[in-house]
């Protein structure tokens, strides 16, 4: 596991970064301690033409087929400078609600993939089960292969490649684990101390978590 911040490791049990401090309630002092829904597809910056949506919801459909157990999503904002991406995953994978997602497909199940389509980067954020079975230097692959297509703003384009490279490692992790299930049961034996989230706040989001939902930044 790594800070979201400094990318420096963390320890499973850790409610903070040891290197920089980082912390769920530090993303939380920047996004707001808001609950927020978001689409399985979030097209914030509206960037995806209807064949293309079409495309990646089919490839979502058949990833959750593979995979019931995980949970898929995809969002594409233009980010300010002050939004870093690998933060907003973070802060949403502990404070979005998927509409549409089964209650069995939880958060801590998931596999959630960022856009800034201003800066045409795009980062992978886990949940729990989603880094056992992700390991970071394949999940790094499935992104250089999609990185031509993003670096020449073929959004639609990238993100298919990318889902389709996650579905091959993990068709390939999950015949690994058939073979030896004392691999994923070792791992889940350290599962980490979930932080303690705060109930959503009446207040109003705070207008960068506003602008990033909406597509205004």
């Amino acid at each position: 596991m790594k800070c979201p911040h400094c990318s420096r490791p963390v320890d499973h049990e850790a409610h903070t970064c040891y290197s920089c401090g980082y912390s769920l309630a530090t993303a939380e002092s920047i996004f707001g301690r808001n609950y927020v829904q978001m689409s399985r597809l979030h097209d914030a910056a509206h960037c995806l033409r209807k064949p293309e949506r079409d495309v990646l919801e089919d490839i979502l459909d058949q990833l959750e087929m593979r995979f019931p157990q995980l949970l898929f999503c995809v969002y594409l904002g233009a980010l300010t400078k002050e939004v870093k991406l690998n933060e907003l995953g973070f802060w949403l994978l502990n404070h979005a609600e998927v509409r549409g997602a089964d209650y069995a497909r939880s958060n801590e199940n998931g596999v959630l993939l960022l856009i800034d389509v201003n800066t045409k980067q795009a980062g992978i954020s886990l949940g729990y089960l989603g880094e056992l079975l992700l390991p970071e230097a394949e999940g790094y692959r499935c992104l250089q292969a999609a990185r031509p297509y993003l670096v020449n703003g073929a959004y639609g384009q990238a993100l298919a490649i990318l889902l389709r490279k996650i579905g091959r490692v993990l068709s390939r992790r999950a015949r690994q684990i058939k073979r030896n299930p004392r691999e994923i049961e070792d791992a889940s034996k350290s599962r980490p101390i979930v932080p303690e989230v705060i109930p959503p706040d009446p207040e109003p989001l705070p207008r960068e978590m506003q602008a990033a939902m909406a597509g205004r930044l």
